[in-house]
């Protein structure tokens, strides 16, 4: 059964589809002035990632420290990993690494295994579309001369979304 958190995230990346959608029903000319939507379905992608990490990692922990709920012990742990899903921004393979031998006593970027993906070449892509990410909310447009190139492809964000629906499928699957 699929988690909260996994429910939450397909919600979210359906808002980035309905993006990538909205500019392929552009006409050719209109796709230009619209280049924005394709920008906007990578930041959406990969804020679904971060939104759907910090809610996976609370409820792994909600449910290993369920028993101690209540307690002095478990409410302190829970507002340190409440503490550090706060700044959690960008969460790459080492930070997600770190927060889960801490808070789950495992590696979960172990598990990012899945069709070509090992874990060490998932982690490669994860810090890759989060660069892009940045580089797409800091930059914008690389140029205002319509003849260079734009920072996100329209391939690219449709690999950005097939990456992290997977990434997410075999997070979501990790029996802890």
């Amino acid at each position: 059964m699929a988690s909260t958190s996994y429910q939450a995230f397909e919600t979210s990346i359906a808002d980035a589809e309905r993006l990538l959608v909205l500019f392929d029903n552009l006409p050719k000319t209109e796709q230009q002035p619209h280049e924005v939507l394709k920008r906007a379905a990578l930041i959406m992608t990969l804020t679904a990632w971060e939104t759907y990490i910090e809610a996976w990692l609370n409820e792994q922990l909600c449910q290993k420290i369920s028993v101690l709920k209540g307690s002095f012990a478990g409410d302190y742990i829970q507002r340190k990993l409440d503490q550090d899903i706060k700044r959690l921004n960008n969460p790459n393979p080492e930070k997600v690494r770190q927060l889960s031998l801490e808070f789950l006593q495992r590696d979960i970027t172990e598990s990012w295994v899945w069709s070509n993906y090992q874990p060490k070449t998932a982690c490669t892509q994860l810090n890759s579309w989060l660069s892009k990410r940045g580089d797409a909310v800091h930059q914008g447009r690389n140029n205002a001369d319509p003849k260079v190139p734009y920072l996100v492809k329209r391939d690219e964000v449709e690999k950005a979304i097939k990456f992290f629906k997977e990434l997410v499928k075999v997070t979501d699957a990790i029996a802890l």
